[in-house]
């Protein structure tokens, strides 16, 4: 079952590319239509119709009335020829209100439902707008239908409906980064401290004693002998040990903490305004008393 899917492009350079795309897809060329002001039409019993366009002979002028109705026709037999004549969807009024505004409306025949999603894809990777958001902007400067009376765009009103205003929204990205804070450098050195201790040494020395005796001697008295006393004395032994006392571990531990950082962020909003527009003055033939 063949199924038609259908594209909006801000111009018709957009859509010949998206054209190009397609073909490189494997879609015949015959399946693809363009429908836009600069596009050709080269169907038998009808002359090249480009509107606004460079030809050969100079740059033409804004589009006629007769080139309009020509294009607005050839939109009309189209959708026609997909919906019939009554009971035709909202949306086909809008893919002609932007072909009037200056779009390029593509058309692609699908013959095999397994390639429409690719066709798609290829479709918006070269530049297709989302219609829907297009048509909520047009809204908002009180479009209300598409109007086939309605006179096709100027150059000069297609180059101010394109003029973008952006939309810029500045967003917070808090990350984390690890600084030096500083640290602990420990030393180890040798110091000396002057002590004082108190201990008691004891001495010994030989006393000799003479006392006065008046007694007969003895035989024990008159024999030779020696008696010898030895003197002592306590010095003060020095001997010191060194024990650890105290030990220093040197190491790090860590610790999480949570930081609120608050800041602004900027951003640009777009505000929209209805202008009204001024109705001009009619001109009445005098002689026939009928408006020109």
């Amino acid at each position: 079952m063949t199924q038609t899917l259908l594209a909006v492009f801000d111009s018709f350079q957009q859509a010949q590319t998206a054209r190009s795309r397609l073909e490189a897809e494997g879609i015949a060329s015959a399946d693809i239509t363009v429908h836009a002001r600069d596009a050709e039409y080269d169907q038998p019993g009808t002359a090249d119709t480009r509107v606004g366009t460079t030809t050969a002979g100079g740059t033409s002028g804004p589009a006629s009335s007769y080139e309009h109705e020509g294009m607005v026709d050839r939109i009309e037999h189209f959708f026609k020829r997909l919906f019939g004549d009554d009971d035709r969807p909202e949306e086909v009024g809008h893919y002609q209100e932007a072909v009037r505004r200056g779009s390029a409306l593509l058309s692609v025949d699908v013959n095999d439902e397994s390639s429409i999603e690719r066709v798609r894809e290829a479709l918006y990777a070269a530049g297709a707008v989302d219609i829907d958001s297009r048509v909520a902007a047009w809204r908002s400067g009180g479009y209300a239908g598409y109007d086939r009376n309605a006179p096709a765009y100027s150059d000069e009103q297609i180059a101010a409906e394109r003029k973008a205003f952006p939309v810029v929204e500045e967003s917070l990205e808090v990350g984390k980064r690890e600084v030096n804070t500083g640290g602990v450098r420990v030393y180890s050195r040798v110091t000396t401290t002057p002590v004082s201790e108190s201990v008691e040494l004891r001495e010994e020395h030989a006393t000799i004693e003479r006392r006065a005796a008046d007694r007969p001697a003895t035989a024990a008295d008159l024999k030779e002998g020696s008696v010898e006393i030895r003197e002592t004395a306590e010095q003060a032994v020095v001997a010191k040990t060194a024990r650890v006392v105290e030990e220093v571990v040197v190491g790090k531990e860590s610790s999480r903490r949570t930081e609120t950082v608050n800041d602004t962020v900027r951003g640009t909003e777009v505000e929209v305004e209805r202008v009204e527009g001024t109705v001009p003055g009619t001109r009445v033939d005098e002689a026939g008393k009928k408006p020109i």
